[in-house]
């Protein structure tokens, strides 16, 4: 009797490993709720799928279509390419981009490596046959119909421009607000200040000395927060606290970035537009200093090549406030040189307040044949001082100043360091002091052994996390950037999921 053996197909077929792509353009309460809800509505429908194996929901938080940087595609996009993904559900092309090129590009990318994007909205598989073509087409529709509704919302400001009615937010801006006609006028409480900082500025103060009375009486900028230099330069060079009004200021360009308009699209510059806050004779002796200021910067500063024949005193000065070498610093789009403290750079304003001299006023001065130790004194107005030492004199009476010893890496330094982990990946953060400026920063030690394509790395200082007070439990810290550009820090028990 002959027997034979039928073999059977011993490989059971593996599940789909799918994941999910959400992204809402704007940080309302609305958008965020509705962000949770696709989330969760993702997570729902690929874990209720017997085919499926749940690998993730990915999301971008208040981040337009146009940008090709957004966290959550990026990491979507690398799990992709280490094998973590067989497939990607998103509601719409225009969800998952605006932009065709970004859309064609990705989903390229993705194909070639097997992974397919299923778009719910218009039932499009990118790993079938025509999904390609369809894809081209519906993403241009995509950002076509983005571009023109951008293109009306400008054509609506445009006619009112050329009307001659004014697209005002001077309730933005301090020292105005709006009376019960709904007619800006000037809010005294802050106009007040306004006419002071005129004043001064004509005066001869510099902006870091009208920032620093600002500071000093308790008087917050519009947006409640502290003065700064800038913001003081642009109170000072704006027209609207004379009355006048310059509409399209800035503009959109094609990037997509709000920019200031030198010229590229026509502007409308409208005279006695409002209530004057400062009178016009006022407003350009204010002017008029700002511009003396700037060409006192810029009178002498001579930019070649880096060589003692050109600069006789490079590598012969230093800060007289802790004996560090001045470095040069060129800056103003490459126009401008000064000389600041090497010592303030690498260890902060904490280790010394450093000088700046501009190098106008140091070729001026120079006529010493050693080494020279140079301090400045400012004036009430601002205005700077500087006064030379010869090397000699100098280290009789000061020391090099050095930085203080980092604490070594131990528990007791240090009663964190084994509970705060890396809320992108869930790896352990470890400390790294910066060489540069011997600060404390704590990283991602998955993105240090296995690289940015393993995770993009939690990086946070050790004075943000000391600041949280004791930590009693493991934490997952993240990094966000707001809206400014301001780094913003958060931290949850909850560990990430893979």
């Amino acid at each position: 009797m002959e027997i034979q053996i039928r073999e059977g197909n011993r490989e059971q077929k593996r599940k789909l490993r799918v994941c999910a792509y959400c992204r809402v353009s704007t940080d309302a309460d609305e958008q965020e709720n509705s962000l949770e809800n696709q989330i969760r509505h993702y997570e729902t429908v690929i874990k209720a799928n017997p085919s499926y194996e749940y690998a993730g929901v990915y999301s971008d938080f208040a981040i337009s279509g146009f940008k090709e940087k957004r966290p959550g595609l990026q990491k979507m996009l690398a799990d992709a390419q280490k094998g973590k993904i067989d497939l990607i559900l998103t509601k719409s092309v225009s969800r998952f981009a605006r932009n065709t090129s970004i859309v064609l590009e990705a989903t390229r990318k993705l194909k070639e490596l097997n992974v397919g994007v299923f778009f719910e909205l218009q039932n499009i598989n990118t790993l079938s046959g025509e999904g390609e073509l369809m894809l081209t087409i519906l993403a241009a529709f995509a950002q076509a119909e983005s571009e023109s509704g951008s293109a009306g919302a400008k054509m609506v400001y445009q006619r009112k421009y050329e009307a001659g009615i004014p697209v005002q937010y001077l309730e933005r801006s301090f020292g105005y607000m709006k009376d019960e006609r709904g007619v800006y006028i000037a809010d005294e409480s802050e106009a007040v200040w306004v006419r002071k900082i005129y004043e001064m500025a004509a005066d001869g103060y510099t902006p870091a000395a009208i920032k620093r009375y600002l500071n000093e009486n308790g008087v917050k900028t519009v947006g409640g927060t502290k003065w700064i230099d800038s913001t003081v330069f642009r109170l000072i060079e704006n027209e609207i606290y004379k009355g006048d009004y310059i509409m399209h200021k800035h503009f959109v360009n094609e990037e997509r970035k709000l920019v200031r308009n030198r010229g590229e699209v026509d502007a409308w510059y409208i005279e006695d537009d409002h209530e004057a806050i400062v009178s016009p004779e006022l407003w350009q002796k204010a002017q008029d200093a700002i511009e003396a200021k700037r060409e006192y910067l810029a009178e002498g500063s001579v930019i070649e090549d880096f060589t003692k024949e050109n600069y006789p005193y490079m590598n012969r000065i230093f800060c007289a406030k802790c004996g560090h070498p001045l470095y040069r610093r060129i800056y103003s789009n490459g126009n401008r040189l000064n000389w600041g403290c090497s010592g303030t750079k690498r260890h902060g304003k904490s280790f010394c307040e450093g000088i700046n001299i501009p190098d106008g006023v140091l070729r001026k001065a120079w006529h010493f044949d050693g080494n020279m130790y140079i301090d400045e004194k400012p004036s009430v107005k601002g205005t700077k001082e500087f006064t030379y030492l010869k090397e000699s004199s100098w280290k009789r009476r000061h020391k090099k100043k050095v930085p203080e010893a980092i604490p070594e890496n131990t528990e007791e330094a240090y009663p964190y360091r084994k509970k705060i982990f890396c809320g992108l990946c869930g790896s352990r953060l470890v400390r790294h002091v910066n060489p540069k400026n011997h600060k404390v920063i704590w990283i991602c030690n998955g993105a240090k052994r296995k690289g940015v394509e393993f995770c993009r790395g939690t990086r946070i200082p050790d004075s943000v996390i000391r600041g949280w007070g004791e930590i009693k439990k493991d934490i997952y810290i993240q990094r966000k950037d707001d809206k400014n550009g301001k780094k913003r820090y958060s931290y949850t028990s909850k560990k990430p999921t893979a």
